[in-house]
């Protein structure tokens, strides 16, 4: 699925994987308002598919006109109410991970550990940081990403759609030109190494192609679980980047510095007419 306009190009696509059942992975965008997203259905927990359905129905519903935020808190709160109308349903959890570009920039809010990335210029960043009990042993103990991938608990996460009272994570990312973002369920990155989608993404310059040869690459690799890929490519103006601890320094000060120029710009004028 491709889609062009203006300011971007991106495409979609989800597989079941090699394990079997349901895929308890959602894929969706709403192209009017640039948003994308990508949720998992929780496979440790019952009914994931359809908690990643209720996701995807609530953020392309009633939350979609919400800031991006407040949005994924009433997935939560869509999902929560869901599960108490079927006992099947208990304790059904999904991760997301959403982005929405705007004023040439993007944000990009997520729970759990479907991921963002940053593909800019050759270069592969990420851009969240897995709600995951990996990702605190990560930051504790300073372990490598080989050391992480082997882990017995790589899939247990720590905040959980549906479950509990977890709080979105999230980041702005100023935009430019050519740049991609990259938004994936763990079946894409528990099967790759950032280096080897770098890869794919060197050798396949369109959104499309990118997005079919990532998940080919992770179904060779195994398979082991439902995976996606969405890729957005941005095709706007730059943004205009300003070092974040100056900009917040300076906002208070605007209508002072505002005032001061229009003060300047009244002296020269009088002295140029009557004072010389």
């Amino acid at each position: 699925m491709r889609f062009l306009a203006a300011s971007k190009r991106f495409s979609g696509r989800t597989h079941p994987g090699r394990r079997g059942g349901p895929n308890e992975d959602v894929i969706g965008w709403d192209e009017a308002s640039n948003f994308w997203f990508v949720a998992d259905g929780m496979g440790g927990h019952a009914s994931g598919d359809v908690a990643s359905r209720v996701v995807k129905e609530t953020l392309l519903g009633e939350a979609l006109t919400l800031p991006l935020v407040d949005a994924i808190r009433k997935a939560h709160e869509t999902v929560l109410a869901t599960a108490k109308t079927n006992t099947a349903y208990d304790n059904m959890g999904s991760t997301v991970v959403a982005t929405r570009i705007a004023e040439r920039q993007a944000e990009i809010a997520w729970v759990g550990d479907s991921r963002a990335y940053l593909w800019r210029g050759g270069s592969l960043s990420a851009l969240t940081r897995d709600h995951s009990y990996l990702e605190v042993l990560r930051v504790q103990e300073n372990l490598s990403e080989e050391q992480l991938r082997g882990h017995p608990n790589r899939n247990l996460v720590t905040r959980t759609l549906g479950i509990g009272t977890p709080e979105p994570s999230t980041t702005t990312l100023p935009l430019k030109r050519r740049d991609w973002l990259l938004l994936c369920s763990d079946g894409l990155n528990d099967e790759l190494e950032d280096r080897e989608i770098a890869e794919v993404l060197q050798t396949h310059a369109q959104p499309e192609k990118a997005t079919e040869a990532l998940i080919d690459a992770a179904l060779a690799k195994g398979g082991r679980d439902n995976v996606s890929a969405v890729v957005v490519e941005y095709d706007g103006p730059d943004a205009v980047e300003v070092p974040g601890g100056i900009s917040q320094k300076l906002k208070p000060m605007l209508p002072i510095i505002g005032g001061m120029a229009a003060a300047t710009l009244v002296a020269v004028l009088w002295w140029w007419f009557y004072g010389r």
